[in-house]
C-alpha cells in the first residue's frame, strides 16, 4: 500500500533528521566542554600568576623604604589582578552554564531520536504485517481459484461420466 510506504518514508526522514540533530548537538556539547575546561585552566593560571605577582610586588616593597604612592600603586595593581580574576571566574561560570545547557540539549535530542526511531520501527512492523497479510490473502485467493478450477474440472468429468452412463443404458 502506497500510503504505508509514504508514511514509512516520512518516519525514516524524521529519524534521519533527529539523528543529524544528535550529531550536531553532540559537537556543540563537546565544544562547550572544551571551552569550560579552557576557561578553568585560564582562571587557574591567572590565580597562580596573580599570587606570584602579588608576592613579588609586596616582597619588593618590604625590601626597601618606600613612599605611600608606591604602596598605593601596588594595591591598585593587586586590585586590578583581582578584578581580572573575577572577570575570568564569571567567564568560567558562563562556560559552565553553556556546558550544562548543551548537555541538556543533547539529552533532549537523543530522546527525540529514540522516539523517532521507535515511531519508524512501529511503521516498519506495521508495513511488514500489512505485506504479510497481503501475501496471505493473495495465496488464499490463488488457492480458492485453484479449488474452483479443480471443482469445475471434476464437475465436467462427472457430467461426462454421467452422460456416458446414460448413453450406454
Amino acid at each position: 500500500m502506497n500510503l504505508l510506504r509514504d508514511l514509512l518514508r516520512i518516519k525514516d526522514f524524521r529519524e534521519n533528521q533527529a539523528e543529524l540533530r544528535v550529531h550536531r548537538q553532540y559537537d556543540l556539547a563537546r565544544r562547550a566542554h572544551e571551552k569550560h575546561e579552557t576557561e578553568q585552566t585560564r582562571l587557574a593560571q591567572m590565580l597562580r600568576e596573580g599570587m606570584e605577582t602579588e608576592q613579588r610586588l609586596y616582597g619588593e616593597l618590604c625590601e626597601r623604604v618606600v613612599r605611600l604612592h608606591e604602596i598605593e600603586d601596588v594595591q591598585h595593581t593587586v586590585a586590578s589582578l583581582r578584578q581580572r580574576e573575577a572577570h575570568q571566574q564569571d567567564a568560567v561560570t558562563a562556560a559552565r552554564k553553556s556546558e550544562r545547557e548543551a548537555d541538556q540539549a543533547l539529552a533532549d535530542a537523543r530522546a527525540l531520536h529514540q522516539e523517532a526511531h521507535r515511531q519508524k520501527t512501529k511503521f516498519v512492523d506495521l508495513s511488514q504485517e500489512f505485506d504479510s497479510a497481503s501475501t496471505r490473502e493473495a495465496e488464499r485467493r490463488e488457492d480458492l481459484e485453484m479449488e474452483e478450477a479443480a471443482s469445475v474440472k471434476r464437475d465436467r468429468e462427472d457430467w461426462e461420466t454421467f452422460g456416458r452412463s446414460e448413453v450406454s443404458e
